[in-house]
């Protein structure tokens, strides 16, 4: 895979073509920030920007999973929520490259159970999946089979994280508010949340001094609802907003008078 400096100019590089195009990207990216309240025109070109660094860094850690290590600053790998002795309900947000966060995960917490939605192309699911179990991590399947196992290596106390900001697929989903608007959110951590086994870490990215990302944890404790999940969320996404995947579709599900905003 290339070297880091060089990515960083392709992906400089991918940025202004996706900006100057008026592609798909900047449409839906333009399409969010205004619908949340956050219309800025430089904000829109920084987010740009980063949509087009995390598109490089994928397979820059698909090429190598070790390389995850050179986009985060240090941070303190005794801290508790790499504790051996406790389980773990972990959930986090698309702020940067979320394979780069899924790594760091799955080397300080070994055997961690992760959601994953497979890729299309059965090959390029391949090299994903062969990324993320490098650090021996277990990639659940979001569909009915892999729920089932889910909900039988939760109630076996495994520890488990997902990416829990997109929008649900046909199960596990219920209506909450995203900077004020109506959003159709993922509610399987407050489910799970309401056995009370596990203690809830929200983790994320922000923006790093040295190196790309920062990480940055918070300990909730062992409930926690969708609407206080998306408020987790949205306070991440004012530290650092131009960081957040606001490329992705997340107003697609509404209600009958309003099916999407796209």
């Amino acid at each position: 895979m290339f070297p880091l400096f060089l990515i960083n100019g392709i992906s400089l590089v991918i940025s202004i073509m996706l900006f100057r195009f008026n592609s798909s990207q900047k449409r839906v990216t333009e399409k969010n920030l205004n619908h949340c309240g956050l219309s800025s025109k430089q904000l829109l070109r920084l987010s740009i920007n980063k949509t087009s660094e995390s598109m490089m860094h994928y397979p820059y850690v698909w090429g190598n999973p070790k390389n995850y290590k050179k986009l985060i600053e240090k941070y303190n790998p005794d801290q508790e929520i790499f504790s051996k002795s406790e389980s773990k309900l972990i959930f986090t947000l698309h702020m940067g490259c979320v394979d780069v966060m899924l790594n760091l995960l799955s080397d300080e917490i070994k055997g961690l159970d992760i959601i994953y939605t497979p890729a299309k192309n059965n090959e390029l699911d391949k090299i994903i999946r062969t990324s993320r179990t490098f650090f021996k991590a277990n990639m659940i399947p979001a569909n009915e089979k892999g729920m089932i196992q889910l909900y039988k290596n939760f109630l076996n106390k495994k520890s488990l994280a997902m990416a829990s900001d997109l929008v649900p697929h046909n199960f596990n989903g219920k209506y909450s508010k995203f900077f004020g608007k109506k959003c159709f959110s993922i509610d399987l951590i407050e489910k799970l949340s309401k056995k009370g086994t596990h203690n809830i870490y929200f983790v994320y990215f922000s923006k790093g001094l040295q190196k790309k990302y920062k990480f940055n944890v918070i300990k909730i404790g062992k409930q926690l609802t969708t609407d206080a999940m998306n408020q987790y969320f949205e306070k991440a996404i004012k530290e650092t907003p131009e960081l957040y995947g606001w490329e992705y579709k997340k107003f697609r599900k509404l209600d009958k008078e309003k099916s999407n905003i796209y």
